[in-house]
């Protein structure tokens, strides 16, 4: 599969980092979403078909915490990735509370770091990337 067949939605809300998420992806091939707060997440997931993603812990108006509930409920299998500057001990918490997610990072993150975990959960040969 090549990063072209895969949307990625990166919630952020500081727009320089969604910025970098934006071009260094869209560059790669992928299709792209971008949300600053968690109505904007759940908006997204509604209308279009997400296969990662990508959300800060701490956002306006939903944060990660009120989001994982309904993403347990309503999209299971979507595969997400924390990234944020909050690490220590959360990951204990989303695993005892059932939570899926395929990786947690510290910011800051290097985009280069990113980009090889997305393509590892997403199962995609690097030499497949533009």
């Amino acid at each position: 599969m090549k990063c072209s067949d895969f949307t990625i939605m990166f919630a952020e809300d500081n727009l320089s980092i969604q910025k970098i998420y934006e071009k260094n992806f869209l560059k790669e091939g992928y299709n792209v979403l971008l949300a600053d707060h968690g109505a904007q997440v759940m908006a997204g997931l509604k209308e279009s078909k997400v296969d990662l993603l990508v959300t800060d812990l701490e956002m306006p108006g939903m944060n990660t915490f009120d989001l994982f509930p309904v993403l347990k409920k309503d999209h299971p299998k979507l595969p997400v990735i924390i990234v944020s500057g909050h690490y220590v001990d959360f990951k204990t918490e989303f695993e005892s509370k059932g939570f899926n997610f395929k990786l947690f990072l510290s910011k800051p993150v290097s985009v280069g770091v990113l980009k090889e975990k997305i393509r590892e959960i997403l199962k995609i040969d690097p030499a497949e990337v533009k």
